[in-house]
């Protein structure tokens, strides 16, 4: 019989191989990227709807192609109903868009360090539930961000052209780690085709 101990182990180790495939930090750093257009200029608003299909569209079709077919795809109870997926995978997405908007709007002399607070509130969890050393290094890394960005309003930047250069920096440090992550990914799960050969010789 498995102890409830031996379950919350496997979900995290479950949870663990997925996160390494380095996608969800390659499509956070895009999705950050094509944001900070938006607060540079908010001309750019097409730029929010571009970001938020990185978290809502790539990012689970990416999954979907790559990461299950080499590790599989587990849905432990109460978590993996179609209910958990929507808010994972697009209403979270949205309402941090949202959230973050709404504080360039009403907030915009703290944009920076409240977007930091705003995204490292956001990784913690999922840092405490993989156990994943690089998502506590993102964590410290977005509270940095905002700190960086704040000190960019105080000598004189304007707030949405300091965040857009928090959300830059940050995106060139994401895109980079996400891409080493997903090729160690990919050396460490073949695809099933590859073991196929790989056996067969």
């Amino acid at each position: 019989m498995i102890s409830s101990v031996d379950m919350m182990k496997v979900e995290r180790e479950s949870h663990l191989a997925i996160r390494r495939d380095g996608l969800s930090d390659i499509c956070s750093g895009l999705m950050l990227g094509c944001m900070a257009l938006f607060f540079l200029d908010f001309k750019y608003a097409g730029a929010l709807i571009v970001g938020c299909s990185m978290q809502t569209i790539i990012l689970p079709t990416c999954r979907r192609m790559i990461t299950y077919p080499r590790v599989g795809y587990v849905k432990f109870r109460g978590r993996a109903n179609m209910r958990n997926l929507i808010v994972l995978d697009i209403v979270m997405p949205l309402a941090v868009i949202g959230l973050i908007v709404c504080v360039g709007i009403w907030m915009r002399q703290l944009l920076p360090i409240c977007t930091g607070v705003l995204l490292a509130g956001l990784a913690l969890p999922g840092a405490r539930t993989t156990g994943y050393v690089l998502d506590y290094v993102l964590v410290g890394l977005f509270l940095v961000s905002g700190v960086a960005g704040q000190l960019m309003i105080w000598l004189g930047y304007a707030p949405g052209t300091a965040t857009a250069f928090q959300f830059w920096a940050l995106a060139a440090v994401l895109i980079p780690a996400g891409l080493a992550e997903l090729i160690g990914f990919f050396h460490e799960h073949p695809s099933p085709a590859q073991e196929t050969d790989d056996d067969q010789n």
